[in-house]
């Protein structure tokens, strides 16, 4: 504990030291260093922890910032990281190695199952990001089977998302049950230890509240009567279904969630959803999206993005806010902050500008901000050097996107006849008239190609500008040199002749496209030494541009050790990491800008953030003190009282057949099933899994029941690719009963496609006549249609209910040579890939796999050393499949 530097996570490692707890603290309060804490305590050989639910950046920070120098030799050779590429062996060695394991949730229950961990040697679990923990997780199955053999190991969970807690009925109760624990600790901002530990030293905060400006005010609020407009019109058409309307709200569709809480009501009944409710729900995503872009976006890029909305309109199956008034004010205040129509206007400094285009080039008022702050802390630099030189300024921002953008201003230099933003704003300017002239042309293509403009994103938009078009996609348009007369309402056909209008005159004036990109040349021949000029950047002269990262910003703060922090966009996480960085370093000079729009949906955004952390941690609080928990190890027992009354059966000697004659249901399921929540909720209801590795099949009920199981996403892969007419064919061989499990998602319809999309006749394209195809090649097979995973086991125990009990070592050999052994050593994949290549049998599959090491080096090899290993037949056919081009063919 001596690693950690604030008395309240002393505080909280403590008490969950003491006693097995739920750990929820506050975003930005340090949970990956009181996590790191626990690696650092239980490193050692005498321990065996596993360490679940973390991913691989999560263990990478754990790694290299919270095992320190002094413990690498010693705990941190007992912080291992277990995957799939170890082999069985390797995996059995480092368990008993002991130490900390951070291992994934699909090898660890699979070991679990097979007894390859010894549970009664094992310490404890630490359970990170505990609010994923779901009574269909893998985390929640590894729980469960954890807890059945070892009832004395600790378990400590990890969560900094309080929000997810405070959601739904009952979800910290539910989460406790799942996790086995009894107890949660909250830990708030406003805990008193917190606010004692993190007020004591405080930096020196300027708050900037920028207004926006008044083309700006408009935008934003068009958008958000958009908004309101397309909520009440989904009110309108959502009446006749039993959906909760009360969320329809402009304050709750700001936040990304109400995109998802719409979606959770509509999928249910998705099938039965007009279109036209559907294309609001993607509206209301739009716009919340523009909302963003308002202050992060350029003037000119983000007319240049509403110009692409309005370039892929369908007057036909459009969005509904294009229609209307409010979207009209946002297309017209947006173009008016780039460029106005003036007659006979000819810009004297720019010849490349169009006649009659006035520039506007509305400059984000952060820039201004940032420039003034700039020059502020230089000064202050100047005539107050820090002591030891360090004066780095750290400008953290919300995405890399506006990084690139304060980059680029920053790094041009200012003028007395202008602002430092008007040369980059010309710049852009000039990439959005290359763009306009060649976006006929693109819509053209992407009208003959529909599905290729969805890949394409802002970005890509914005890089398009920069660029400009090939010289070689212009078109040569007749008539009209002068620029266009506005219009009184947005539409495609305007946009097309403005587009007109701009290659026109692009065309005419530039063969070629000027550079935009500001680059200083520099004659690298004339510097004598390469050091001169390529060198060491002085900290106090460093300016370092990032974006947030959430709690792993606590990382950048201490390695660049900053004096000059701004905010240019506000993050709640980020002020509490500065909270921290402050307090750990209390002589350290401090200052910290932080720049928000005054009255706009980014203060209203962060403020809410706020409120909903503290709301939630109020709900938990009360939820704690009411909160209803088994006792003892009742949880425990519950399973196995659940499959004791699931086999007594009331026709067979009145119920009374003993545990001995009647044991608990069996089913070999494959390896790679349990990436899926089946086998999971397979186990909860008292059935006893055998994995391993089956060619045939998913599950193996009986001797006779094989099943494939197959969601609707693999269901419509699997027949694209032609695997299920190859699975279902090997099913129906080796089996009496093959089963086509087709299992649907229970948070959605259950329906396969809309009644609309089923044709009177059979089409080779069509989902359900492939169905129908395949019941016809194969009549032995039976389709099984489930709801829900929840659905799947009551049909898998009605299914078993009067067959005999599967056999693991059988079910692995179905489908394999006699003489053939199942061999784990080798990878699944590549070993299903190379047995399919013409030349590679049964009887040399192994040889070729202990010769060469990838097939990427099979096909590389000559024939002789291919003759030399498989033999001159198959060798002349594997290298004829190599070496033959198939274009031939097609000609």
């Amino acid at each position: 504990m001596t690693s950690l530097p604030l008395p309240f996570q002393k505080e909280i490692v403590a008490e969950l030291l003491a006693e097995d707890a739920l750990l929820i603290l506050a975003k930005g309060l340090g949970l990956k260093t009181i996590l790191g804490a626990f690696v650092q305590i239980y490193s050692q050989p005498q321990n065996l922890v596993l360490l679940i639910n973390v991913n691989a950046e999560e263990e990478a920070v754990l790694r290299d910032d919270h095992l320190s120098s002094s413990t690498v030799g010693k705990g941190g050779a007992y912080f291992r990281t277990i995957t799939s590429e170890q082999s069985l062996a390797e995996r059995s060695d480092l368990y008993r190695f002991g130490g900390v394991m951070s291992i994934t949730s699909r090898i660890l229950v699979m070991d679990l199952l097979t007894g390859r961990i010894p549970l009664h040697l094992v310490t404890g679990l630490l359970v990170a990001n505990a609010h994923r923990v779901t009574a269909t997780s893998t985390e929640a199955f590894i729980l469960r089977l954890y807890r059945q053999g070892n009832s004395e190991g600790f378990v400590k969970a990890f969560s900094d998302h309080p929000e997810a807690f405070s959601v739904g009925f009952a979800t910290l109760e539910k989460t406790m049950k799942l996790l086995y624990l009894r107890k949660v600790n909250l830990w708030p901002r406003f805990h008193l230890t917190v606010t004692e530990s993190l007020e004591s030293h405080t930096a020196d905060v300027i708050e900037i509240r920028q207004p926006m400006t008044k083309a700006m005010k408009a935008i934003q609020s068009a958008i958000i009567d958009c908004m309101d407009v397309c909520l009440q019109e989904l009110r309108r058409s959502s009446s006749a279904i039993e959906i909760d309307i009360d969320d329809f709200t402009v304050e709750k569709a700001l936040f990304k969630s109400f995109d998802v809480i719409i979606r959770r009501q509509l999928d249910p009944i998705w099938h039965r959803v007009s279109s036209k409710t559907k294309q609001l729900v993607g509206d209301l995503k739009t716009l919340r999206s523009l909302l963003g872009y308002l202050v992060s976006y350029d003037s000119v890029n983000f007319n240049l993005y509403l110009e692409t909305i309005l370039a892929t309109h369908n007057s036909n199956s459009g969005s509904y806010w294009l229609m209307t008034d409010p979207a009209e004010k946002i297309y017209s205040t947006a173009k008016s902050r780039v460029f106005l129509h003036q007659e006979g206007y000819k810009d004297p400094d720019d010849p490349h500008m169009l006649p009659n285009m006035r520039p506007t080039l509305e400059e984000l008022p952060k820039w201004n901000v940032l420039s003034e702050i700039m020059d502020e802390v230089e000064l202050e630099m100047y005539h107050a050097p820090h002591p030891e030189g360090l004066d780095t300024v750290l400008i953290m921002a919300q995405d890399q996107r506006t990084c690139t953008q304060l980059k680029r201003y920053l790094a041009t230099p200012k003028t007395s006849t202008s602002t430092r933003g008007k040369p980059l704003m010309r710049d852009l300017m000039h990439g959005y008239l290359r763009w306009k002239s060649n976006m006929k042309h693109f819509k053209d293509n992407v009208t003959k190609k529909p599905g290729n403009f969805s890949a394409v994103t802002t970005n890509n938009f914005s890089n398009m500008a920069k660029r400009g078009p090939p010289p070689s996609k212009r078109r040569r348009v007749r008539g009209g040199g002068n620029m266009m007369a506005p219009v009184a309402k947005h539409s495609t056909s305007s946009f097309d002749k403005e587009a007109e209008v701009i290659a026109t005159f692009i065309h005419a004036t530039q063969e070629a496209p000027a550079s935009t990109a500001l680059v200083h040349n520099h004659d690298l021949e004339e510097i004598d030494d390469f050091t001169d000029y390529f060198g060491m950047i002085e900290p106090s002269t460093l300016v370092v541009v990032h974006s947030y990262a959430g709690e792993s910003d606590s990382k950048l703060l201490d390695s660049i050790k900053p004096r000059f922090i701004i905010m240019y966009d506000p993050d709640p996480t980020f002020v509490r990491c500065i909270e921290l960085y402050k307090a750990c370093n209390p002589g350290k000079q401090l200052r910290v800008y932080f720049t928000v729009y005054d009255n706009s949906v980014e203060e209203q955004l962060y403020l809410s953030a706020l409120r909903r952390e503290k709301d939630a941690f109020t709900k938990l609080i009360r939820d704690k003190s009411m909160m209803v928990l088994p006792i003892g190890d009742t949880q425990t027992k519950q399973v196995q009282d659940q499959s004791l009354l699931r086999n007594i059966h009331t026709r067979i000697a009145g119920g009374g057949k003993s545990g001995e004659d009647n044991p608990l249901p069996r089913i070999v399921v494959d390896s790679r099933e349990f990436r899926s929540s089946l086998p999971s909720i397979l186990h909860a209801q008292g059935m006893i899994l055998d994995p391993c590795t089956i060619t045939v099949g998913d599950y193996v009920l009986s001797p006779n029941i094989c099943v494939e199981r197959k969601s609707i996403s693999d269901l419509i892969s699997s027949f694209s690719s032609g695997r299920l007419y190859t699975q279902v064919e090997a099913m129906t061989v080796h089996y009496n009963q093959p089963v086509l499990l087709i299992e649907f998602d229970q948070d959605k319809s259950f329906s396969l496609q809309d009644k609309s999309d089923i044709r009177p006749d059979i089409s080779a394209t069509e989902l359900s006549s492939k169905l129908v195809l395949l019941t016809i090649a194969f009549p032995t097979l039976r389709l099984i249609w489930s709801s829900s995973v929840h659905a799947t086991v009551e049909i898998f125990e009605d299914l078993k209910r009067s067959e005999d009990e599967p056999d693991a070592a059988q079910a692995q050999s179905v489908g394999v040579d006699p003489e053939q052994e199942i061999d784990s050593a080798f990878n699944l994949t590549p070993q299903d890939i190379l047995r399919s290549l013409p030349g590679i049998t049964s009887k040399n599959y192994k040889l070729v796999m202990s010769k060469v090491e990838s097939i990427r080096e099979l096909a590389e090899l000559d024939f002789e050393n291919l003759k030399a290993i498989m033999g001159e037949g198959p060798a002349q056919t594997l290298w004829n499949f190599f070496h033959k081009d198939s274009r031939l063919d097609m000609a």
